[in-house]
């Protein structure tokens, strides 16, 4: 069995109703990993938007927490009709790769951000699930901690991006992605450290 990131939000009722919901309307841990995917890859979009209205900051939001939720939501029905397969792990993993990517660079490109920033910021949210996934095929458990692991990231891109969409600040976007990629850096340290001496 697959090991699993930690996240409170699989215990909420608000999410178990969701994933009911999703169960019998046929939704399959695939298509919901392909969902989240999806809503990533539009938030990315919304971000690049806000350079024509501030609403899109807003709309920006609302996606990643969307995202963020069916990318709990995914696990949760494999588990709940007995559908977990290694075939979905990778595609959850691929699936949540592809977003991260397409919600960075779409922030580099929002208004007054910086598209390098937003392309660093990519890159070091990659390399962080990139050592996690390192360890584990060399044999240690799988490192979901760091100071900017997934959830965090995800809290920052939301709560700067309701700010934006309330009281535009000048250099928040780049400020946002300095810090998720110094962040990520310290993250990937991290994780090595705890491989490596797990490995020891």
């Amino acid at each position: 069995m697959a090991e699993r990131r930690p996240v409170p939000g699989r215990g909420w009722v608000l999410s178990r109703w969701a994933v009911e919901k999703l169960i019998r309307m046929g939704i399959t841990p695939n298509q919901a990993s392909l969902i989240g995917m999806l809503l990533g890859m539009l938030s990315g979009l919304s971000f690049y938007m806000t350079r024509n209205a501030s609403v899109f900051w807003f709309i920006g939001a609302l996606l990643v927490f969307l995202r963020s939720a069916f990318n709990i939501f995914d696990g949760m029905i494999a588990e709940q009709t007995n559908n977990r397969t290694p075939a979905g792990a990778f595609l959850n993993d691929f699936t949540d790769r592809i977003a991260d990517v397409f919600m960075l660079v779409g922030l580099g490109y929002a208004h007054l951000s910086n598209p390098t920033l937003g392309h660093i910021a990519a890159i070091m949210a990659l390399l962080t699930a990139l050592v996690r996934i390192g360890g584990k095929a060399a044999g240690s458990r799988m490192y979901y901690g760091g100071i900017m692991s997934k959830p965090i990231r995800m809290y920052l891109i939301i709560a700067s991006s309701v700010i934006m969409a309330l009281n535009p600040m000048e250099h928040l976007p780049s400020a946002l992605l300095f810090i998720i990629s110094v962040g990520s850096a310290i993250t990937v340290v991290q994780r090595t450290w705890w491989i490596l001496k797990e490995l020891s």
